[in-house]
């Protein structure tokens, strides 16, 4: 299953001529690297789909960082770690999205049982959109800290830590996205209230 010495120097051998930017080079490394890439990945995923996808990834990632590569040192081993990081990479990254979407579905279910009914008012409809709308218009950052501090309801130093700024600065986003969420739903009651 692993490779014959012969691809093994051929690979390494290329390095310098693909770092020179030698098409031919670059096609002949590709061909010989390619197939063991995929092959760690494969194993270290055990997805044939999530492997080729990060193959791919490793090779455009060994390739801009052939230059890292230490010539006295073995190329299976550098190349067998990059990969190795690049797939944990991978596999973490998986981890995190298959949580936040349990997360979301979970959410959606209690949301679910805590909706208004199908007959809630056309008013709380139309209040839900003014303020989604409204914090639409704040920017990424007052909105952030607003949803985080006044809706989520956590400290302020909390907040300053997962922003990474301190929390002098959260409490002034907080109160300028107050005034402007404050300046906003006037603007807009008045002009629904004159149509």
């Amino acid at each position: 299953m692993g490779e014959d010495s012969s691809s093994r120097a051929e690979s390494a051998r290329l390095v310098p001529d693909v770092l020179r930017g030698d098409a031919r080079a670059f096609e002949a490394w590709f061909r010989a690297e390619h197939p063991a890439v995929w092959r760690l990945c494969l194993g270290f995923l055990a997805d044939s789909t999530r492997a080729d996808d990060c193959a791919q990834d490793a090779m455009l990632h060994l390739h801009d960082h052939l230059s890292d590569w230490d010539p006295t040192r073995s190329w299976e081993a550098w190349r067998n770690t990059v990969v190795l990081n690049l797939c944990r990479d991978a596999e973490r990254s998986e981890q995190r999205r298959r949580r936040a979407h349990e997360r979301l579905q979970l959410e959606r279910a209690r949301g679910d049982a805590h909706e208004p009914p199908a007959h809630a008012s056309l008013e709380q409809t139309e209040r839900r959109a003014l303020i989604v709308a409204s914090l639409a218009a704040l920017s990424p950052r007052e909105r952030e800290a607003f949803v985080l501090c006044e809706l989520e309801e956590r400290p302020t130093e909390e907040v300053a830590a997962a922003m990474q700024i301190g929390a002098s600065s959260v409490r002034s986003l907080v109160a300028l996205a107050r005034r402007r969420l404050g300046s906003q739903l006037a603007l807009r009651t008045e002009q629904d209230g004159g149509a």
